[in-house]
């Protein structure tokens, strides 16, 4: 089904009538068109949508499809919702019973959507919910722990006419265990009927129906103690590599750069952030490192930040740098201990270093912000350096400028630069490498899974396969899987 299609336009009209219902789709079925196409439909009856979703980049696949839908900004509303959380607490703080700070700080993400539950409740939010949307859309219903269930509650006693959307094969954000996820068959079917819908491989319609194909076929093998032996299934666009201890990192840069020469975009995934980083280390530079958006890595290296004047600043630069670029090794223990005592080092002979040498030296002469942003800078265009984690890099040092700009502490400038991904996105890149809970809800031509073992969880296998439209590398130990949820 398209968009404009008499098949989409039918289901979606089906839909609302038979709202408050739930939608169980699987990944790359059409789940987001189907979205689309109900407020489209929604919008042209002249009643408004209040749709939320968990991510970011959930919240820029909506706007985008609701764009080619032609549906009016005005008659929808799209945010995460942590971040409709966020609004309602702090616009009533009093009735929130917290205080909200201008910038959210995604860490207290909890106590936002129990206040926001309790504001929901208030009888003047429900008229203001009731007379601003006539429809309510919730995307991954999935992945929503009980708190925000609990405000989805609430909001659909002003709003009942409700769309849960979801899929629980892709439950992939349970690991906070002091917020469990919901139970779809406890929390949501009760209240939310189930509504079926049939499921077609759409995400592959122009690239590799079969595969598509091949991945609703095995949903129901992808169980909590079941198996699954990666040898025993032969479709196009299944690639199976199999490497041990030795030959791993071999493997993986060689699939990393036979994916990247053809010019598509791809995503090389693993489990852990420091393995993510590992790899985008080893390929040179050629895949970058997706940051999470409360920019953890950033925010630990900030909490270090020197204050000004003190002459550790240039040390600093060293250890951030020496973790966003490849070809750094020169910046040794000497260079780093002379550094310490406030000490030059463009004395120092490390080949091909010299820029980076002569902003370390600036910055000891004058350890101050401003210095060290122009060392940044310095270093970022340095030639014959490789970084491969740009998006840390850069808004490192936005928040540091922010700082001097505005005399805020490190870790809130670094909040106000991380919160623009709620509005603007990220910039597109043709080649990442990243966890599956930051591209669930994306796809690419390419997905390589650099050690298989390590998706031992069905869940977390199925978001990583299915975020390809066209192929799937998979490398790993063994061609078996005994599954098991974690």
């Amino acid at each position: 089904m398209q968009a404009g299609s008499d098949e989409l336009s039918r289901l979606a009209a089906e839909v609302i009538a038979e709202a408050p219902c739930s939608l169980e789709m699987p990944a790359g079925t059409g789940k987001t068109e189907l979205l689309a196409a109900c407020v489209a439909t929604a919008a042209k009856q002249g009643v408004r949508s209040l749709v939320l979703t968990h991510t970011n980049a959930g919240v820029d696949a909506i706007r985008s499809r609701l764009r080619r839908f032609g549906v009016p900004s005005s008659m929808v509303r799209v945010e995460t919702i942590t971040t409709w959380a966020f609004i309602l607490s702090r616009s009533f703080p009093g009735i929130a019973g917290i205080s909200v700070p201008a910038v959210p700080n995604w860490d207290t993400s909890r106590e936002y959507v129990e206040g926001a539950t309790v504001v929901a409740n208030t009888a003047a939010v429900r008229q203001v919910h009731a007379v601003s949307f006539g429809y309510l859309f919730v995307d991954e219903y999935q992945d929503c722990t009980v708190d925000q269930h609990e405000l989805i509650v609430e909001i659909s006693e002003a709003v009942p006419r409700a769309v849960l959307l979801g899929d629980r094969l892709q439950a992939i954000f349970g690991f906070d265990k002091k917020r469990p996820l919901m139970d779809w068959d406890t929390h949501v079917t009760p209240r939310y009927p189930p509504k079926a819908v049939p499921y077609v491989p759409q995400r592959w319609r122009k690239h590799n129906v079969s595969f598509g194909q091949w991945l609703l076929d095995i949903r129901p093998s992808l169980v909590n103690g079941g198996s699954f032996d990666f040898s025993a299934h032969s479709v196009v666009g299944l690639d199976w590599r199999q490497s041990d201890f030795k030959t791993a990192v071999q493997t993986v840069n060689k699939a990393a750069y036979d994916l990247s020469s053809a010019g598509e975009s791809v995503v090389l995934l693993d489990k852990l952030p420091d393995q993510v980083a590992n790899h985008a280390s080893r390929l040179g530079g050629s895949y970058a490192v997706m940051e999470d958006v409360a920019g953890r890595f950033m925010a630990k290296h900030l909490a270090n930040l020197p204050a000004e004047e003190d002459v550790l600043l240039a040390a600093w630069l060293v250890e951030m740098a020496k973790s966003c670029f490849v070809g750094l090794a020169g910046l040794d223990a000497t260079v780093k201990r002379r550094l310490e005592k406030g000490q030059t080092v463009s004395d120092l002979k490390r080949e091909g270093l010299m820029p980076v040498q002569t902003a370390l030296d600036g910055l000891i002469a004058n350890p101050v912000y401003d210095q060290l942003c122009m060392a940044a800078a310095a270093i970022r265009t340095a030639p014959g350096l490789k970084l491969y984690r740009q998006e840390a890099w850069d808004d490192t040092f936005r928040a540091v400028a922010i700082v001097v700009e505005e005399g805020t502490s490190p870790g809130d400038a670094l909040a106000v630069v991380r919160d623009r991904l709620r509005h603007g996105g990220r910039s597109e890149r043709k080649r990442i490498a990243s966890r599956t809970l930051l591209v669930k809800g994306l796809e690419f031509d390419h997905v390589l899974i650099a050690n298989v073992q390590n998706f031992s969880d069905p869940r977390q296998l199925y978001v990583a396969l299915s975020r390809a439209r066209k192929s799937v590398s998979v490398i790993g130990r063994s061609p078996r899987l005994e599954l098991a949820l974690e």
